[in-house]
């Protein structure tokens, strides 16, 4: 792609923010798949005293997904 096409496209997913958690996928990423909102093992930590505003996951099994579920 070129700067033509992409100028003013964003690729990322928005930051984590308290009350965005239903937008990231704890399963496969499609439609309807469990979100993180629900989720009692993660939630947004606004201060944390390394990262700032994060998302804090406890690992509950051997391959813990993560996947934005909004259009990029």
């Amino acid at each position: 792609m070129n700067k033509a096409i992409t100028d003013g496209l964003v690729f990322m997913p928005p930051a984590f923010a308290a009350g965005n958690l239903g937008l990231f996928s704890r399963g496969d990423g499609v439609p309807g798949s469990d979100t993180y909102a629900s989720f009692a093992s993660a939630a947004f930590v606004p201060a944390d005293q390394d990262f700032g505003g994060c998302l804090e996951i406890q690992k509950t099994s051997g391959t813990q997904k993560l996947r934005y579920m909004g259009q990029t």
